[in-house]
């Protein structure tokens, strides 16, 4: 076992699966669902476990003198210690069974009420011992453990065979079919990204397939539940629900064939006017301020808020979609999507990009039918306003940036830090085999121009990270991105001939825009520096025996061969230092110009906005050259 993997199994994290075989193991395993069902199975009339009895004559004249009724009061048990004064107008209906009623149950932070049982309708019901189940209108077949509380309910109820949003495959990043992934309880972003991506494996899209039925079957149920300690409060309509252990269901307008997974310290929550079908929502996360969950996963941590529409898609955690619509897709961790903007058909499981107002991604209809998809790639950032065309692959130019206003064609492109933008200057006449759509292409952009970006997106990364089961990796400058730098530069440095413009039929990966020479010999300096710059931070790492990421050394030997020939260790490690101090200067330059156009045009910016000299980005980018510095001393000493 690796020393990442060993972290891995302390942390509880749970990596990437490396074949569909692995997926197929993983939805088999038992999962709370599953349990659950066993319960119901194993003793259908006390799935709680309770020590129940007959109720007395007097308990039952107590109940009818408050105004309880019962088709046969012979049908309903309680526990050994009932209280019968607490339990006032319920109709009982079928078979049912009620836990003690004793002491006071918190409602809302801070506000306890006691615990019983009134004005309900209660049809083959289970109740826990200290719950508070007042004013619920209809409840049948329904599971209620202890300390729960239903307030204020329309109807809760469970059609005799709840699959909680499991028995479903959707398929995710091309609307009209082809990847479709199994919805399970545990499923993470890497399972489904497999899934999606091998269709290719028969026999393993398969396994996938048969385990996925084997598990829908184990989990059916009888009954709906509400676990331990959950809130379910003044909603109109629940049918076919797991309320996990802890969840809030506040103000929901309709929550139906859903699986709420939950726990104390990971509460999960539908809230303020949002409407839930067909989903799962797993642990912390929740939907709210009227958003609407369709077929969908959301993955811990993640939420859906301000009328944001998730149909048919999964998202990954800590991604926070807003106001927007995301359809068929798969988004991955640290998606800013906060605004009134389109995600259609995306393969987006790497994440951590953003969505601007107005972007729409992606057209997908090519007039024949809706088929069309698009791979966004790892931390790519869709500006204001853009247009961005499918089919299209960004997937080998992670952290690229496509500028505001941008209408892009259909292609591929394949250089990581780009920028993407409408010309800014005119083309001479004799470019003019350029077409007139097309764009402007700089590689390398974000090294150089966007250097705070890189570090505060790490920063970030590594700060609002509260997922507890899917393993991200923060790290920007890491091996396989890098592998896809040093291809790119090849393919800049390896050019035929001399050209004032160059297009993809020059050099493959440009995708259907153009590069201006002059940016291309600045690429290859700037990606050159990247490299050397990863390559010294690796070999430093291992001379002081803490390398932890596989593959690291490998690639940083083969750079190191062929960028840093005939140097000697000391010598490499004098460069990495200028190479760090000259990064964070670039990453405080790189603030220092929005500080001095925002003082040009903006009056008071200088009051109201951190200078780059005291900026936390731009302090981490220069301690990180501190502790560069501390520890090079150490090794040459």
């Amino acid at each position: 076992m690796s020393v990442t993997e060993a972290m891995q199994a302390v942390s509880g994290r749970i990596p990437a699966p490396a074949t569909l075989a692995e997926v197929a193991a993983r939805i088999a395993g038992s999962c709370e669902l599953i349990e659950a069902a066993r319960a119901v199975a194993k003793r259908p009339d006390n799935v709680l476990g309770l020590l129940l009895r007959a109720l007395t004559p007097q308990e039952i004249a107590v109940m009818e003198s408050a105004g309880c009724r019962a088709d046969r009061w012979t049908d309903v048990q309680v526990a050994e210690d009932f209280d019968c004064f607490r339990v006032r107008r319920v109709t009982f209906r079928g078979r049912c069974a009620i836990g003690r009623c004793a002491g006071d149950v918190e409602v809302m932070p801070g506000i306890k009420l006691p615990s019983g049982i009134s004005d309900c309708t209660l049809v083959d019901c289970q109740v826990g011992n200290g719950c508070l189940i007042e004013n619920v209108r209809f409840a049948a077949k329904l599971i209620v453990e202890r300390e729960a509380v239903l307030l204020d309910v329309g109807a809760i109820t469970c059609s005799g065979a709840a699959t909680f949003g499991c028995a479903q495959a959707c398929s995710l990043g091309c609307e009209t079919g082809g990847r479709e992934v199994p919805w399970w309880g545990g499923i993470t972003v890497d399972d489904a990204a497999l899934v999606a991506r091998l269709r290719s494996d028969r026999e393993g899209q398969q396994r996938v397939t048969a385990a996925h039925a084997a598990y829908v079957k184990a989990l059916t149920s009888t009954v709906a539940w509400v676990r331990r300690g959950a809130r379910v409060v003044h909603t109109e309509r629940v049918h076919d629900a797991w309320i996990g252990a802890h969840a809030i269901i506040d103000h929901a307008l309709e929550v139906e064939d859903v699986a709420v997974l939950s726990s104390a310290d990971e509460p999960a929550r539908i809230s303020g006017g949002a409407a839930v079908t067909a989903s799962l929502l797993q642990p912390g996360a929740f939907a709210t301020g009227g958003g609407i969950v369709r077929h969908s996963v959301l993955c811990e941590h993640s939420a859906v808020d301000e009328h944001g529409c998730i149909e048919s898609s999964l998202i990954g955690p800590n991604t926070h979609v807003a106001k927007g619509e995301v359809t068929s897709s798969l988004v991955g961790p640290f998606v800013g999507f906060h605004h009134q903007s389109l995600l259609i058909a995306a393969f987006w499981p790497e994440g951590k990009g953003n969505i601007a107002y107005g972007a729409m991604v992606g057209s997908n209809h090519t007039g024949r039918a809706p088929d069309q998809e698009i791979w966004p790639g790892e931390g790519v950032f869709y500006g204001l306003g853009c247009a961005i065309r499918l089919p299209a692959d960004f997937s080998e130019s992670p952290y690229s940036v496509i500028q505001m206003g941008c209408s892009t064609l259909p292609q591929k492109v394949r250089f990581p830090f780009s920028l993407i933008s409408v010309p800014v200057e005119t083309l001479e006449a004799e470019d003019g085999r350029v077409p007139r759509a097309y764009n402007e292409i700089v590689p390398a952009w974000g090294l150089w121009a966007n250097a705070y970006g890189i570090v505060r997106a790490e920063l970030k990364f590594a700060k609002r990270d509260h997922s507890r089961r899917h393993c991200i990796d923060y790290k920007v400058l890491r091996p396989g991105i890098m592998r896809q730098v040093k291809q790119a530069r090849d393919r800049l440095h390896n050019v035929i001939g001399s050209k004032r413009v160059w297009l993809e039929e020059d050099i493959e990966g440009l995708g259907r825009n153009f590069l201006r020479e002059e940016s291309r010999k600045k690429a290859v300096l700037v990606y050159n520096q990247a490299l050397v710059r990863y390559a010294l931070r690796i070999l430093l790492g291992e001379r002081e025996g803490r390398l932890t990421i596989p593959g690291s050394a490998e690639l940083a030997h083969e750079l190191a061969d062929e960028l840093l020939a005939a140097t000697t260790f000391e010598e490499r490690m004098r460069r990495l230092l200028d190479i760090e101090r000259e990064n964070a200067g670039l990453v405080e330059e790189s603030k220092r110009r929005d500080d001095e156009r925002g003082v040009r045009i903006i009056p008071g910016y200088a009051d109201a906005h951190v200078a780059a000299a005291d900026d936390p980005v731009v302090r981490s980018a220069w301690e990180r050259v501190r502790r560069t510095e501390e520890r090079v001393a150490k090794v040459l000493a």
